[in-house]
């Protein structure tokens, strides 16, 4: 289970997305102190992109390195003057891309892959063909195209649903099918976001027999974006026992990738969110007090995130006596039915959870309401 991070290539695709070189660079660093295994620097024939492979080897000598090209030889001439680097061959491989946008028959698209393929392994120790818009291609077509892949020199194959369209069961399937009839090869997944089943649709890869999932920091990528970085990342860590990972540096890097691309991070978002760790619901304060364990996937200290605990009109009589007690306000207990009434109307009409000082000025009116 190996992770290709593809922030830098396919995260650049999101619309109105710009990475200048050195914040390329930081992306970089952060993703080599992460220990993701190997990172996506570009596309063939993008400006500094020699530079940024010189950069990377610098940086780090432990994880692999990558450029995405198309199945030309223009590109693999390009690439075969780069500084050595893993070539990933992107090949679309369902009949309308093959027949609108490449214009080719199937059987000349399998010859063109052999010739390409066997010209990119002489100058890459690495090849990747990618097996675009995989979701909407003929399954006998993927054997065959895989078939020649592999005897021309590929060394992994790359399920890239380009439309999001898979679901967890299908990317499995197709996995498992792969990795049955070519066990001799690794095979690694792409997979879009447009019905919201990206890092679903990666994990049930991992869970299939893939060696490798594409993710991007906040998963950005075009349209909707791709798998989650943070979401595959914390699941791999917290529920597998990857702990090979410095986790600790995943907020660090999410917000710098948020700042440089215009995206705001919801304060809920899964894994990275500032409020992800908010509490307000009575029978879950109550349980959280009791053992965090009960009601947090993973400890909040961990991304560094905070635990906070609210009264508010959703919230229950053992939640307000809980955090009375936290906050050391005295109050009646056979009064506490009262003072909660008053909690919720007033949280109700705030529209919003309470803090300490709105309870506390509740609890000192009703308290000299009694006397």
């Amino acid at each position: 289970m190996r992770l290709l991070d593809a922030t830098i290539r396919e995260g650049a695709q999101r619309w109105g997305v710009y990475f200048p070189f050195r914040v390329r660079q930081e992306i970089v660093r952060h993703l080599a102190d992460l220990g993701v295994e190997e990172v996506e620097l570009g596309v063939v024939g993008e400006e500094k992109l020699r530079a940024l492979i010189s950069y990377a080897h610098k940086t780090s000598k432990k994880i692999n390195f990558s450029v995405w090209l198309r199945l030309k030889k223009e590109d693999i001439e390009k690439a075969s003057r780069l500084p050595e680097v893993g070539f990933n061959l992107g090949i679309p491989v369902s009949t309308i891309q093959i027949k609108r946008r490449l214009r080719l028959d199937p059987e000349v698209l399998l010859k063109k892959t052999e010739e390409i393929i066997s010209l990119a392994r002489r100058y890459s120790p690495r090849v990747t063909m990618g097996l675009e818009d995989a979701s909407r291609a003929d399954r006998i077509f993927i054997f065959q195209i895989c078939r020649v892949a592999i005897s021309s020199g590929a060394q992994r194959i790359r399920i890239s649903d380009t439309l999001g369209l898979f679901n967890p069961m299908e990317v499995a399937e197709l996995t498992r099918a792969l990795k049955n009839t070519f066990p001799e090869i690794e095979i690694g997944f792409h997979g879009h976001n447009d019905f919201g089943m990206a890092t679903a649709n990666a994990i049930s890869a991992l869970a299939a027999g893939a060696d490798w999932v594409d993710v991007s920091v906040l998963g950005l990528g075009e349209r909707a974006g791709i798998a989650s970085l943070e979401e595959v990342l914390a699941y791999l860590y917290f529920r597998k026992g990857h702990k090979k990972y410095r986790i600790e540096i995943l907020p660090k890097l999410s917000h710098y990738v948020a700042w440089h691309s215009g995206e705001i991070i919801p304060e809920f978002r899964p894994v990275v969110g500032r409020k992800l760790f908010y509490c307000e619901s009575g029978l879950h304060v109550e349980g959280l007090k009791k053992a965090p364990e009960l009601y947090e996937p993973f400890p909040p200290e961990t991304m560094g995130l905070k635990r906070e605990l609210s009264l508010g009109a959703k919230s229950g009589r053992a939640a307000l006596k809980i955090l009375l007690k936290e906050w050391k306000l005295e109050f009646p207990e056979d009064k506490l039915e009262d003072l909660l009434k008053e909690v919720r109307k007033f949280s109700s009409r705030l529209g919003r959870p309470l803090n300490k000082q709105e309870v506390e000025k509740l609890a000192r009116r009703s308290s000299a309401n009694i006397c």
